[in-house]
């Protein structure tokens, strides 16, 4: 016997076919079954693990682990929402900036010698002062000063400190001769004189450093000023 529920069932099922709808019945239905399903499911794949597995899963950490799980919310719209629609990547424009190398410079025989010497043969001025005579040949009217020139002569002021153009050590302190008072320093690829001191401040045996004051300027010895 039909009841008059399912006449007005029936009907609205007839009105939203003829719409080209579906009766919300079957929607409610069939997600209804389908979910039952996954359910069962579900509980009977986990009854028959806790059976095979009492010790390991009823234990306080899985049921910690269970009560976090069943008391997270999930927004099952959002997900999918954010599957549906990919984010897009934003397009950026590579710039490449041009680097321009430095020229390289080669090294040639002439010059690896000429770096080597000016390595092993640095040194200094003893004294910042103007050069009153070179090296070399010289015309002089004084008889006393020679003609060929050993040396270079500095002017400075009596008593100004006179500083060590090498690293090396000294070899000589004398007063004899035509240098008057002179200190010899040494190393190992040539010898330096500092003549016509006022005073000498080192004695033979010393260890000098370049830059180290060593002496006082004078006019001792052969000297004319």
């Amino acid at each position: 016997m039909i009841t008059e529920e399912d006449k007005i069932r029936k009907a609205h099922e007839i009105y939203y076919r003829r719409n080209g709808m579906k009766y919300r019945s079957e929607d409610t239905e069939q997600s209804s079954t389908g979910i039952g399903k996954i359910l069962i499911m579900i509980i009977l794949i986990g009854a028959i693990v806790i059976y095979q597995n009492p010790k390991e899963i009823l234990n306080q950490k899985w049921i910690g682990e269970i009560k976090t799980i069943l008391n997270t919310k999930i927004n099952f719209k959002e997900i999918f929402k954010n599957n549906e629609q990919p984010k897009e990547t934003p397009i950026t424009e590579n710039t490449v900036q041009e680097i321009v190398p430095e020229p390289e410079v080669q090294e040639t025989s002439q010059l690896k010698e000429t770096n080597e010497i000016i390595q092993e043969y640095e040194i200094i001025w003893p004294y910042k002062g103007e050069i009153t005579s070179g090296f070399g040949n010289r015309v002089s009217e004084n008889e006393n000063i020679n003609g060929n020139h050993t040396g270079i002569d500095i002017a400075g002021n009596y008593g100004d400190d006179i500083v060590s153009a090498i690293n090396g050590h000294v070899i000589e302190v004398s007063e004899e001769g035509n240098l008057g008072k002179h200190i010899k320093i040494q190393n190992e690829n040539y010898i330096t004189v500092y003549a016509h001191c006022s005073e000498i401040s080192k004695i033979v045996g010393d260890e000098v450093k370049q830059g180290e004051i060593i002496a006082k300027i004078g006019s001792t010895g052969n000297s004319t000023r």
